[in-house]
């Protein structure tokens, strides 16, 4: 549907945004579920943090056993590969589960790597491009990147506020946006 037809321009943003203010309250629900959230997150990151490790954990048993039952089920050509993707997720569910510490310890050193490498990265494309900010986002990431790797215990407590942090300012759009689309439902 375009919105010539209507005769209006943006007749189909408004269409979609009426939609959206008939179920207004699933924005504000979801908004305070994200700010209860950031906010125990603040209270205990690491309490949080091992929680999301017990749910990846879980993930990766469930993928690992169901990728186990498709080996032993036959389907597919490739019958080793999946025996072996079955038995690694199975493992690295257990290991999650025996040794979170570790687990934990190891997340956030890959976490550092990596942030040291996009940096890098980022550094390398900025003189490319003779970009300066390109070049310093490179280098904040690169800073970011060494703090995980050499204070890791602080930077998991930095990940976790991060994320409770970006939690509750995404569950205060949301529940702005919910009264917002209240207003436009009642005027409807």
């Amino acid at each position: 549907m375009t919105d010539a037809v209507h005769g209006l321009p943006g007749h189909g943003h408004v269409a979609i945004l009426r939609a959206m203010a008939r179920h207004w309250w699933a924005f504000v629900l979801r908004g305070a579920a994200a700010i209860l959230f950031g906010v125990l997150t603040f209270m205990n990151p690491g309490l949080s943090i091992f929680v999301l490790l017990a749910f990846l954990a879980a993930w990766m048993a469930v993928e690992g056993g169901a990728t186990i039952w498709q080996a032993i089920a036959g389907k597919g050509q490739h019958g080793a590969w999946t025996w072996i993707d079955g038995l690694l997720s199975l493992a690295a569910a257990a290991a999650l589960l025996l040794a979170p510490g570790l687990s934990v310890f190891v997340f956030v050193l890959f976490a550092g790597g990596f942030a040291v490498a996009i940096g890098v990265g980022r550094i390398v494309l900025a003189f490319r491009v003779s970009d300066v900010l390109l070049g310093v986002l490179g280098a904040v990431t690169v800073l970011f990147g060494a703090i995980l790797l050499t204070r890791p215990g602080e930077g998991l407590i930095a990940i976790a506020w991060i994320i409770a942090l970006e939690a509750i300012v995404m569950g205060a759009v949301l529940v702005a946006l919910g009264f917002r689309l209240k207003r436009l439902n009642q005027q409807g």
